[in-house]
């Protein structure tokens, strides 16, 4: 492979959908409904791509007759609180999408997807964990939701570009005016120029190491897809002068050592009946934070486990079947292992980081769209949004936007420099000079630093010790990334997008000098109140960040008043 060999394919299109998954695959379905043209940019497979594509056993959040859209915007923001210490997001984008779910579940069931339970009406259930006795998510049967979205939009004329990476998005005069790519199978690299684009990439967990121990750093095993994990869509719109927010928070909570044999989910949404929590000695206790587990460990209480030997036998075979949509493999995990995740005791692993997810992500308004123009912003990319029911709902009320937006968009113009700029960078590794470490291997190094210097316990001295690791690594690691197909390119991309989020996160955290919730300062053990309802604001301007802090706004007073 050379540089000088590639072509540069040029596609042109009104709106760009970069990310293949369930976020993705609704709003391209829903624009092309709209008579738009659509492109949709996917480094994977639209049959299987995404968090979802595994399938799905619940959908979250709907409003029913005593559940409004403005209570399920107050319990998002009370879930969120308890674990963050305070407001993460607009509350407004929230009860946006939640007034919309029925108009969504619609929607999903047009393009194919079944809502229904085997009795052909909706199940119902209550997260054990928080308001008992309210039942507003949905048991869904969607092992094969994503070849369901996948047929959606080839029947609907979409131009899908699978095995396709985004580089990088290109802009005109301040303006989000299309993207480069590459083809993960072929080298081609192609540059499309569209109106608007729409970033579905989903969330970042690959900046830490994956939950479970595993002796081979190469093993990528986290919540959801891997490939969906790598920050993607954070890098892109960071580049690209989008704000992130909140980048100083991520997902600390107690996971399971054993999650290979059930997914964590199950001991959260049981439907009123919750997992127990006990310590080593089987004396049970309710659940815990960062500070009554330091207790306990300082007690010589640990390791903590959890279990679900209470859950009757017809009940837990329930849960079982909702399982086999989201994970079927893992039960023939768990037989060769000789668990029997009914009666067996699952040991709790501490804070585990599991991902930059719901107040993490690109800074969005009311219509989901960014500071930069043209570009929005869907799914668990954008801050505060996650989970399947959000993704479809932000993408159908985006497109459903879109046709409005576009009046007199004109064509984008491109600077053939941005163009060349990222040829240059996707290609960089095919390079002479000493070219002797594998793109996984710069990876793993951006991890370690996560893990080792900014983790559950911060200071300054080892955040700044972080940083200066992360720059060593830009100056001596990477111009010796190797790559000897399209398909390890995509994995130097890959890489570089985490080296960008950590060295972000790092910087973010740096500027936090305090301690709440799940984010911890040792060196600043109280929490400040001058950084009450604020977000952590961090953009590139001219090439150097800024990070500054904005508070979130109330709920409308007229979504206040709201009873249904």
């Amino acid at each position: 492979m050379s540089i000088d060999t590639k072509s540069n394919k040029i596609i042109e299109t009104d709106v760009l959908v970069i990310g293949g998954g369930m976020a993705g695959c609704c709003a391209a379905a829903r624009a092309a409904d709209h008579g738009l043209n659509v492109t949709v940019l996917e480094k994977a497979h639209t049959r299987r791509s995404g968090c979802a594509g595994m399938g799905i056993d619940h959908y979250e959040s709907v409003p029913q007759e005593t559940l409004s859209a403005r209570t399920l915007t107050e319990r998002f923001e009370y879930e969120q609180n308890r674990i963050n210490g305070d407001r993460v997001g607009n509350p407004n984008i929230l009860y946006k999408y939640f007034a919309a779910q029925w108009d969504t579940i619609k929607g999903l069931e047009d393009l194919g997807a079944s809502m229904k339970w085997y009795d052909d009406d909706y199940y119902f259930f209550n997260r054990s964990d928080m308001f008992p006795g309210e039942r507003y998510w949905l048991r869904v049967r969607w092992q094969n939701i994503k070849p369901i979205l996948s047929k959606a939009i080839h029947k609907r004329g979409v131009n899908v570009l699978e095995r396709t990476m985004a580089v990088d998005i290109l802009t005109d005069n301040g303006r989000a005016a299309g993207a480069t790519a590459m083809n993960t199978r072929t080298g081609e690299f192609m540059t499309i120029k569209a109106k608007a684009v729409v970033m579905a990439t989903g969330q970042l967990q690959r900046a830490y190491n994956g939950e479970q121990p595993m002796s081979d750093s190469y093993k990528l095993r986290y919540d959801g897809s891997p490939a969906t994990q790598s920050g993607d869509g954070f890098a892109l719109a960071y580049r690209a002068g989008a704000d992130l927010v909140n980048m100083d928070i991520n997902g600390w909570m107690f996971r399971c050592r054993d999650d290979l044999v059930i997914s964590f989910g199950n001991f959260e949404h049981n439907d009123g009946l919750p997992s127990h929590y006990f310590n080593n000695k089987g004396e049970e206790f309710m659940f815990a934070d960062a500070q009554v587990y330091n207790k306990l460990e300082n007690e010589g209480q640990t390791p903590l486990y959890r279990h679900l030997k209470h859950l009757p036998d017809d009940y837990f075979k329930r849960v079982q079947l909702c399982y086999c949509d989201e994970k079927p493999v893992d039960f023939k995990f768990a037989e060769e292992r000789q668990f029997n995740p009914h009666s067996h005791a699952f040991e709790v692993t501490p804070f585990k980081p599991l991902s930059f997810m719901a107040s993490s992500g690109v800074h969005i308004n009311e219509d989901f769209d960014t500071n930069l123009p043209g570009l929005f912003a869907i799914g668990d990319v954008a801050s505060p949004l996650h989970s399947c029911s959000v993704a479809a709902g932000s993408a159908f009320l985006t497109a459903d936007y879109l046709p409005e937006y576009l009046k007199g968009i004109s064509d984008p113009k491109i600077d053939d420099s941005q163009i060349e700029s990222a040829k240059e960078k996707a290609f960089a590794p095919l390079k002479g000079g000493k070219r002797d470490i594998e793109p996984l291997d710069l990876e793993t190094s951006v991890r370690y630093i996560c893990e080792r210097y900014v983790g559950l316990m911060r200071s300054e001295g080892k955040m700044n010790e972080g940083l200066r690791r992360i720059g060593s690594i830009r100056r001596a690691v990477v111009p010796r990334v190797k790559a000897q197909s399209p398909h390890q390119l995509m994995r130097y991309l890959e890489a570089t997008n985490i080296l960008d989020m950590a060295e972000v996160h790092i910087q973010s955290c740096l500027e936090r000098k305090e301690s709440r919730g799940n984010f911890m300062r040792v060196d600043y053990p109280d929490r400040d109140p001058a950084r009450d309802n604020n977000l952590t604001h961090q953009r590139l301007e001219n090439g150097k960040p800024v990070i500054y802090f904005e508070g979130v706004p109330d709920l409308k007073p007229e979504l206040m008043k709201e009873d249904n």
